[in-house]
């Protein structure tokens, strides 16, 4: 039985090679670096994690390697496969729940990474609204708490609540900012 990603336990570091290889063909090494040298390190960096990852999305037949090259200077290149886009559209698609809100803010910056690519402006402006209106719902009960709990709390519990609180809060301003960004850039085509 072909088993889809989405039947197994499937990192965020396999859906974001998913998506770089769907931006560009790259090799392992090609890969290996982007994580090491951006933000996607938080996710991993590690060869141990990158390359059976990969190889993994190549056993799933998501994406398919193309020896290039001759003698030392041979490189893998990895492709997504029209599987592997489909898997990564359905990923991209999935909808905005409130407990992602909560508790997955960096798989949604992760998905909204490779909006437009994939799925295309209209729909990254779709994600972003269902995002904004998600934080609106989840910041007032996070002040909500801090304002009934946080007078009995620690001093160091409140101000890691409060934390939390001005992280969401500048979260949807970036998010307002970048609804903005794309009605403006749609009102300019």
């Amino acid at each position: 039985m072909n088993r889809t990603v989405s039947d197994m336990a499937y990192s965020l570091l396999s859906y974001a090679l998913l998506g770089l290889i769907q931006q560009k063909p790259a090799s392992g090494y090609d890969l290996r670096k982007v994580f090491t040298e951006t933000p996607l390190a938080s996710l991993s960096d590690s060869p141990g994690a990158i390359y059976p990852a990969l190889r993994r999305l190549e056993e799933r037949k998501l994406v398919t390697g193309i020896v290039e090259g001759s003698g030392l200077r041979q490189r893998k290149m990895l492709r997504v496969t029209a599987a592997g886009c489909d898997e990564l559209k359905q990923w991209l698609k999935k909808p905005l729940a409130q407990s992602d809100i909560a508790h997955r803010l960096e798989e949604l910056m992760l998905r909204f990474a490779f909006f437009d690519n994939v799925l295309g402006e209209e729909s990254t402006l779709q994600f972003l609204c269902a995002f904004e209106a998600g934080l609106k719902i989840h910041i007032p009960h996070l002040r909500k708490c801090l304002n009934q709990d946080g007078p009995k709390m620690a001093l160091c519990a409140r101000l890691a609540l409060e934390n939390g609180v001005l992280g969401y809060e500048a979260q949807l301003k970036w998010v307002s900012h970048a609804i903005h960004s794309y009605k403006k850039k749609v009102k300019q085509s």
